[in-house]
């Protein structure tokens, strides 16, 4: 096993005290031109790696940044939380990502751990508020916070145009009886893709009254599966499906294939999030498609500036998307 060099091996060799190694690694203090220059060779030579967490535990500050995902399963979070982690960790900065599986109880106890860790900042891919966020930079993407005062950066989608953009691709292709599978919580993102479903029936002359409504308590696939099943098998009518995420949609694909509906030509189906499934479904799967390397971009950029000193105002930063139809709609 290769043999890491130390911090006092660093000294004897250069012939200096291990306080002036630290001051010519961390560039602070006094120190001559010869000794730097003897000090970084040998370093350069050794290829040494400081201890980042000692460092941080004496300074009670650590460069790490926190961030809360409600399932890491899906692949759409997963792709956000690399482009967050690419960009932090570009700038310097080290990430650990906590998963609560949309479970509030185990949400509360990573932040608690996050506290404990003394987190510089915090990415919540949440809804909900903690007093953790009031306390350091915190930027809220994909949802927004429910409760409006909070202080932090929100970033999302441009939802109501995505719910607008999937419901608007159902009716045109014949679809009526649209059921718009949802979560049961309050998560802002579903709140806005129901107002562009809503927005999209009217437009279509359908009353309020034509609204067909799924609320789920498990946003996974197996929750959606079953929810369409007992639909089906309770008479439920309709010739178009807008589940509010990929995975509702698979889900809804399954339990719609089992109960010998035809896809497109009984019911058509639009989903939302465009991961990589959707395309190599038995028959693709129409959905909308976020941008999630700008959403990533920008949620590292005004967290870094918000660490760095710069005022963060509460705001709601809006990503565009855009619909990307397949034979699940068109045939």
């Amino acid at each position: 096993m290769e043999k890491h060099i130390s911090i006092r091996e660093i000294s004897e060799q250069a012939g200096v005290s291990i306080a002036t190694v630290s001051r010519v690694l961390n560039k602070n203090g006094r120190y001559s031109k010869e000794t730097e220059e003897r000090v970084l060779r040998i370093v350069a030579e050794n290829n040494y790696q400081p201890n980042l967490i000692a460092k941080g535990l004496r300074v009670q500050s650590m460069k790490n940044i926190g961030i809360l995902v409600p399932d890491i399963n899906n692949e759409f979070f997963t792709k956000l939380i690399y482009e967050i982690e690419r960009h932090l960790f570009a700038a310097g900065y080290e990430t650990f990502v906590c998963n609560t599986d949309e479970d509030e109880t185990i949400e509360k106890t990573h932040v608690e751990m996050m506290q404990m860790q003394r987190v510089c900042g915090l990415v919540f891919i949440s809804g909900t508020p903690h007093e953790l966020t009031a306390q350091i930079p915190t930027v809220f993407i994909d949802r927004i916070s429910v409760e409006p005062d909070s202080i932090g950066c929100m970033i999302t989608s441009d939802n109501v145009a995505g719910g607008y953009l999937a419901t608007k691709e159902l009716l045109e292709q014949g679809a009526r009886r649209i059921l718009f599978m949802t979560s049961q919580k309050r998560v802002s993102a579903y709140e806005e893709r129901f107002m562009g479903y809503c927005k999209a029936l009217e437009e279509f002359g359908l009353p309020e009254s034509e609204r067909r409504v799924a609320a789920l308590n498990s946003l996974h696939y197996e929750g959606a599966k079953g929810k369409m099943s007992e639909l089906l098998d309770a008479g439920l009518d309709i010739d178009g499906v807008f589940a509010g995420s990929d995975w509702l949609a698979l889900g809804c694909y399954k339990a719609l294939c089992e109960h010998g509906k035809r896809i497109p030509e009984d019911v058509r189906l639009a989903g939302y999030d465009d991961i990589s499934i959707t395309s190599f479904n038995a028959i693709p799967i129409t959905t909308v498609h976020q941008n999630v390397d700008e959403m990533g971009r920008i949620a590292a950029e005004r967290l870094i500036g918000a660490m760095a000193g710069k005022s963060m105002e509460t705001s709601t930063v809006r990503v565009p998307v855009y619909l990307v139809p397949r034979a699940s709609t068109r045939g």
